[in-house]
């Protein structure tokens, strides 16, 4: 047995009421003498008056232990006893992980979503903690953030839990998880000389739908997860891709994808919404992902035998921007995954700027893309420039300069696409020259990469290239990346290694040139790094990014219209660059300040894992413990209910005592 009241509580109360009780026993008031003939119908006075005296020995008297053991009674209901912690044996740190992810907004039978049931059990754990306990409250879900750290103080945990709000965002629990250890060691204590500490419990408020569970290590305490949720009815838009037609560009297409991730079939209409007005609607009809317990014991939402996922397609005529959504007409567990937005730009042709000492493969390659404009100069003119000819209002004229070995400083705000060169920047630079590399690796899912065939590329040299993070490698060779992405404020680098002449520019590196897919690598390049600017196409956003717009570098007061209708202030670097990182929720932002037409960002949550809601059984961790059980198993059960029960009786008892002797 514990008591989660402190021991003074108690002991204060029994040695306020006990003392006076017994003192009652003693004292009684003094009566007036007078003489009677006979004591007979007198004979209880008479017993009444041999304690009159106020230091009389103590006899002993029923009613007085049982008044007695009521007042102990009553001290001990206020220790608030409780059954022994399920988990004795781990110290009394608490961490409590409350999961508030996209799939933790889903709503069960009783019309609680998931997030209020773990809110409501993670206050039952705090209501339990006894006087030695010790609890923090972290929030997790793309990231995580403390709430509250290790106290005692039962009301600031409440406060803490009751403080975590949803989210759109995607799960993730290895951060939640350093941050817990980090405070359970403390900073600047070995972990070495506290191996023998004892452990801490984490608690895990949670429907197991987090990307990571399986890759975090739990190295200083016991993990416990709640589990939370019981339906698997979803049905979730996993794809929109909304884009202008090259030929016409007034004609927008809308491409959507539908999975059904429940354990019936679903038959549901999606419609097309475009500036808020209806444009039309397609029927549905999807077979179940899987039988429910097959859905308990996914781990991933894998592919049903049979195809439980829908395509449709969408086409209408915009010359202007538009909105669109796509939107399901079905009510079930998620609502996020329901909707999801584009904005599609005016249409606008594409401005691009060569810098070449003579390449006519490239030239040609370039002019067979879907552009407005193209001018070609050569190295000498652009270094020589004056700046008006390349930037305008602090960004390049250029929606992208292409530069065919060339390897420059002068570099305007702007994206940047390199041929056997580098841009002259930090983290990014050429150690030399390679001849006899090996392509050992590149990502077909890439969106520089899709369609792209490089089996049968063969490349005699290139550039021995080193980019430090956050740069992404697309094309990995022996030596390094031969095909890179690196950005900065402001600034996207897509680097190829290679460039389609030797270094003499006399015979060919490539034997590409004379490939078709040459032609989609360059489109894909295009696409990928003009974004909203060329093809009518914006590049998705998930709950959580940061959304990076410029205006005018003297711009400063700009302000962000939520989905919700809230009003936010954004926060404006230099050069105009401003960021906004508060995307926890699905919908179309608007970034803008007085005088500026608001640019539009979509934000949907187009992420399989969260949408796929049925709860997972097992989950299960790289290394360290894992447990599975209910608040009723970690919570002590209360035992004080009880104890005022027998209070009860004993006052009972106490009564008819005292009413009997009243009869005598």
């Amino acid at each position: 047995m514990t008591f989660l009241s402190p021991w003074h509580i108690p002991a204060l109360a029994a040695l306020a009421a006990a003392p006076p009780l017994v003192l009652l026993y003693f004292l009684k008031l003094k009566r007036q003498e007078i003489e009677i003939s006979s004591t007979l119908l007198w004979r209880q006075a008479v017993e009444d008056l041999r304690v009159n005296s106020p230091f009389q020995k103590l006899r002993n008297n029923l009613l007085l232990w049982l008044q007695l053991a009521i007042i102990a009674l009553a001290a001990l209901a206020l220790a608030e006893p409780t059954g022994t912690r399920v988990a004795s044996d781990i110290d009394n740190s608490i961490v409590l992980l409350i999961d508030s992810s996209a799939s933790m907004s889903s709503v069960e039978q009783d019309g609680r979503s998931r997030l209020a049931i773990a809110r409501e059990d993670a206050l039952q754990i705090v209501g339990s903690m006894t006087a030695n306990d010790r609890a923090m409250v972290i929030a997790l879900a793309d990231r995580a953030a403390v709430r509250a750290t290790f106290t005692s103080n039962k009301e600031t945990l409440r406060e803490a839990i009751r403080s975590i709000t949803p989210t759109d965002s995607a799960g993730s629990l290895a951060e939640a998880v350093r941050l817990a250890e980090a405070h359970v060691v403390p900073l600047g204590e070995d972990e070495g000389a506290t191996a023998d500490a004892p452990l801490a419990d984490f608690l895990l408020f949670t429907d197991g739908r987090l990307a990571d569970l399986s890759d975090v290590a739990i190295r200083r305490g016991r993990l416990q997860v709640i589990p939370i949720g019981a339906t698997d009815d979803n049905v979730g838009i996993v794809a929109i891709d909304a884009r202008r037609h090259h030929e016409r560009p007034e004609h927008v297409t809308v491409l959507g994808r539908v999975r059904n991730f429940s354990s019936k079939p679903v038959e549901t209409d999606i419609s097309l919404w475009v500036n808020g007005v209806m444009e039309g609607v397609r029927p549905l009809s999807m077979p179940p992902l899987g039988e429910a317990d097959q859905l308990a014991a996914m781990e991933t939402p894998w592919m049903a035998e049979e195809d439980n996922e829908a395509a449709v397609a969408f086409e209408f005529v915009a010359p202007a921007e538009v909105e669109v959504e796509l939107r399901l007409h079905r009510q079930d567990a998620l609502a996020a995954d329901n909707r999801a937005f584009a904005v599609v730009p005016p249409p606008r042709a594409l401005q691009v700027l060569l810098v070449t000492p003579g390449n006519r493969y490239l030239r040609d390659l370039v002019e067979a893309m879907p552009i407005g404009t193209l001018d070609v100069w050569t190295p000498a003119e652009y270094e020589q420039a004056e700046d008006a000819r390349l930037v305008e209002e602090g960004r390049s004229r250029y929606d992208v300069i292409i530069l065919d070995g060339h390897s420059t400083e002068r570099l305007a705000p702007g994206n940047y696409m390199f041929f056997g060169a580098v841009p002259l920047v930090d983290d990014v630079s050429a150690r030399g020259v390679v001849n006899d590399g090996i392509i050992l690796d590149w990502d077909e899912t890439h969106p520089v990469l899709r369609h792209v065939a490089l089996d049968a590329m063969d490349v005699l040299a290139w550039l021995d290239i080193e980019a430090s993070p956050p740069a992404v490698t697309i094309i990995e060779a022996s030596n390094g990346p031969v095909l890179t992405i690196a950005r900065r404020p402001r600034h996207q680098y897509l680097i190829c290694a290679f460039g389609f002449f030797d270094a003499a520019r006399e015979t060919l590196n490539t034997n590409w040139v004379f490939d078709e897919s040459l032609v989609v690598f360059m489109l894909n390049r295009l696409r990928y790094l003009t974004g909203t600017t060329g093809h009518g196409h914006q590049r998705p956003l998930s709950p959580g990014d940061t959304i990076t717009v410029t205006v005018p570098p003297r711009q400063r007061d700009v302000h962000v219209w939520r989905p919700d209708g809230r009003r936010d202030e954004a926060v404006v670097h230099s050069e105009g660059l401003v960021s906004y990182a508060q995307t926890e929720r699905v919908g179309i932002y608007r970034i803008g300040a007085e005088g500026l037409d608001p640019q539009k960002v979509a934000v949907n949550l187009l992420d399989q894992r969260e949408s796929f809601v049925a709860p997972l059984a097992q989950p299960r961790v790289a290394t360290g413990e894992v447990r599975v059980g209910t608040v009723a198993e970690v919570r002590p059960r209360p035992l004080w209910p009880y104890v005022l029960m027998a209070m009860a009786s004993v006052l009972l008892v106490e009564w008819l005592v005292y009413g009997r002797r009243v009869r005598v």
